[in-house]
């Protein structure tokens, strides 16, 4: 063999032996790449499917606080009220492109905005989409159904809860197909030229395609959305179908699920095209190899390890990053196409290690409102609400202070009213405050609270309720530095928790107030109604006395004197009765039972009337709200004080039962009873029933007497019995 023959077979057995490496690499990397293009569009399918997912959950929302809104109106009957609301909500509700309606607890329609006036009866698809969210008493979102007009829609109802909670009704809207919203999804999915996307419902019918005449049927892969609907998880795969022509095609497809809604997002591409950029590349990389293997023996041997050395680090670098560490700088330097393909690395590693830190803050900002909202929803104490959200604020902002200004009632002045960060760093106020509602604030949003050494760099939000500006929040720094829109964004989040935790306070402080006059005036209607007409009553008797005396008539003074004596006793009673009811209340730590229990016994001793509380079943079931318990008690004292006064009762009965699903509270006694029909103005039953009719109202509840002459006198009130039971209702019980 000629010494050319061998150097030749040397070169060509060295290049084999390098090269045969790379191809393995390649194939490798080939391989990633196909695996990176399958996560790729599953992660768009997801991405998409979540923003789908964000749509759908806004409308619900939307649909849900309109319910909200318009469930007093509905539950008084003002259904011209009810229009307006839904007229109003109409102009954001787009994805209801068929309108919006409102059907009470019956499914009988309320209000309708489907095109025409309300009829006496919804269409059957609408119809079977009441029933079941009031059935259920959540929201539901229907399969694909077909209007009263032949139209085909997507039916979404919400119930609307009354006061107690239960369904009062449902408000529901209708997306018609196509829907120019979920065509907006799919239609930016399409790629290349065979690329496709769909939304199916959970039984597998396409409500939104890039190709329109499958809107409606199973589409072209009927099999795979029927593997995945059932098991709602997401997967990337082959998936056999036809072309139009009739012949076998095989297509990459995505699926990701929806958890707003029994719906899932396909996206699909013909494999061939899905594939060709990487089955290209691995063609031109075997010709290139073998172009490189017949033209280059000779040289090809002096290369290779110049070459392998970096594309190895290239791998283990690729490696890294697929374990999730990018941490590591890739420090491959050729000028050469393996350093573009080294510089691809690098830029992608710093922009995945960027997105990373920023998913990061953006779920720690996230997790910081979210214990936020739990605490203001959770009505804790206004101050240390505060104070949390101005530690967390110098937190997530890297700030070297935060302060949180609240304005006085004129709105001219400021106070601190929480503080992160040295006290040194905030001038003693009172400090100007010049917002006015949606005015642009000068002197507090340029955060002139801070002393300037803090102010080198600073951001203010405001505090809005109602339009009206309440305070501010502020944050600076030491250093320089300039706020992203999204540090801004997360000030201005915290800034409104702020505003309803102090909104919250003042409320509950209303609230306190509100109770503390409306029992003022029960006392006073009260001490007016009895003590006060007994006084007027003393008063007249004692003058008449007066009268008698002075004419000599003393037999005649004398009787006069025992009748004031009788009324004596008479307000002495009362207002021994009048200091137990004031005595007698309950709570959170008291309950009603065990309460009217002491009540009772309390009023039997003092009345002389033998009183027996009577609860049937378990006490444990009567477990009320604390404003219900108490209007229950009120009712309950008045109708036994009308019998002490009265009925010329021996004995009386209160009786708590359930009956239908309702809650009958009763008092009863065998006194001689009365006609309520032929009550006079200013007769004695007229203010007491009056007052104990408007507390049965206050809390939903009918109120009504039952009474004849010598039979003796029943009130009964019933309300909707409470559902389920709570952890301390066995403690009300007794």
């Amino acid at each position: 063999m000629s010494l050319r023959r061998r150097i030749m077979l040397l070169v060509t057995v060295g290049l084999i032996a390098a090269t045969a490496p790379l191809g393995v690499m390649g194939i490798g990397m080939l391989r990633a790449a196909t695996d990176r293009i399958l996560d790729e569009r599953l992660a768009v399918a997801r991405s998409t499917a979540g923003h789908l997912d964000d749509r759908l959950t806004q409308e619900l929302r939307q649909l849900d606080q309109l319910g909200h809104r318009i469930a007093p109106l509905l539950v008084g009957g003002d259904l011209e009220g009810v229009r307006r609301g839904l007229a109003s909500a109409a102009l954001t509700l787009d994805l209801f492109s068929g309108g919006l309606f409102v059907a009470d607890r019956r499914g009988a329609p309320a209000v309708s905005a489907l095109g025409g006036e309300t009829s006496a009866a919804l269409p059957v698809a609408v119809a079977d989409a009441v029933r079941g969210a009031l059935e259920r008493g959540r929201p539901r979102i229907s399969g694909l159904v077909r209007t009263a007009e032949g139209a085909l829609a997507v039916v979404v109802t919400v119930p609307i809860p009354d006061r107690t909670g239960a369904a009062a009704g449902v408000i529901g809207g209708v997306l018609l197909l196509p829907s120019p919203v979920l065509q907006a999804f799919v239609d930016r999915l399409t790629v290349g030229t065979t690329g496709h996307a769909a939304v199916v419902s959970q039984d597998g019918i396409v409500l939104a395609s890039s190709e329109p005449e499958e809107i409606s049927t199973r589409g072209e892969h009927p099999e795979f959305v029927s593997r995945l609907i059932p098991t709602r998880r997401a997967a990337v795969g082959l998936a056999e179908g036809t072309d139009p022509a009739g012949r076998p095609e095989r297509h990459v497809m995505a699926f990701a699920p929806l958890s707003a809604a029994p719906w899932g997002l396909m996206v699909g591409q013909d494999e061939a095209e899905t594939y060709g950029p990487i089955r290209r590349l691995r063609d031109r990389v075997v010709l290139f190899g073998l172009a490189v293997l017949a033209a280059a023996l000779l040289f090809a041997w002096l290369d290779t390890g110049a070459v392998a050395s970096p594309l190895r680090a290239l791998k283990d670098a690729a490696e890294q990053i697929a374990g999730g560490d990018l941490g590591r700088q890739i420090a491959v330097r050729r000028s050469d196409e393996v350093g573009a393909l080294a510089d691809s690395f690098e830029t992608m590693r710093q922009r995945l290690l960027a997105s990373l830190e920023e998913i990061r803050r953006r779920a720690r900002a996230s997790q910081s409102l979210y214990e936020i909202g739990k605490d203001v929803l959770s009505q804790q104490d206004r101050d240390a609400v505060l104070r949390s959200i101005v530690h967390r604020a110098a937190a997530l902002l890297a700030a070297d202070v935060a302060v949180l200004c609240l304005a006085d009632e004129a709105g001219a002045t400021a106070r601190v009213g929480a503080l992160a960060g040295p006290a040194d760093a905030v001038f003693a106020g009172p400090h100007a405050f010049p917002l006015r509602g949606g005015e642009a604030a000068t002197a507090c949003l340029d955060c002139t609270v801070l002393d300037p050494l803090h102010r080198a760099s600073h951001l203010a939000a405001p505090l809005t309720i109602g339009g009206r500006a309440v305070g501010a929040l502020c944050v600076g720094a030491r250093r320089v530095r300039d706020f992203s829109p999204e540090e801004r964004e997360l000030l201005s989040g915290l800034a409104n928790l702020a505003a309803i935790a102090v909104e919250n306070a003042r409320l509950q402080e209303r609230v306190q107030s509100l109770a503390v006059l409306e029992e003022r005036e029960r006392i006073a209607r009260e001490i007016h109604d009895g003590v006060g007409q007994v006084l007027g009553y003393v008063n007249t008797k004692a003058q008449a006395v007066k009268v008698l005396l002075e004419a000599g008539k003393s037999a005649e003074a004398q009787a006069q004197l025992a009748q004031l004596e009788q009324a004596a006793r008479e307000v002495y009673a009362d207002l021994r009765e009048a200091i137990l009811g004031l005595r007698t209340d309950t709570g959170s730590q008291r309950r009603l039972i065990p309460v009217l229990r002491e009540y009772v016994r309390r009023y039997s001793e003092l009345s002389g009337v033998q009183t027996e509380l009577v609860t049937e079943g378990d006490p444990a079931r009567y477990f009320l709200s604390p404003t219900t318990e108490l209007h229950l008690l009120r009712i309950i004292q008045e109708a036994l004080t009308n019998v002490r006064k009265h009925a010329v009762a021996r004995r009386a009965w209160v009786r708590f039962a359930h009956e239908d699903g309702m809650l009958t509270v009763s008092v009863r006694d065998d006194g001689q009873g009365f006609d309520p029909e032929r009550v006079q103005p200013g007769a004695w039953p007229r203010f007491g029933l009056q007052t104990m009719r408007e507390r049965a109202e206050a809390i939903g509840a009918t109120f009504a007497v039952r009474s004849g002459g010598g039979s003796g006198t029943e009130v009964v009130v019933r309300l909707p019995a409470p559902q389920g039971r709570s952890e301390d209702a066995r403690a009300a019980g007794g």
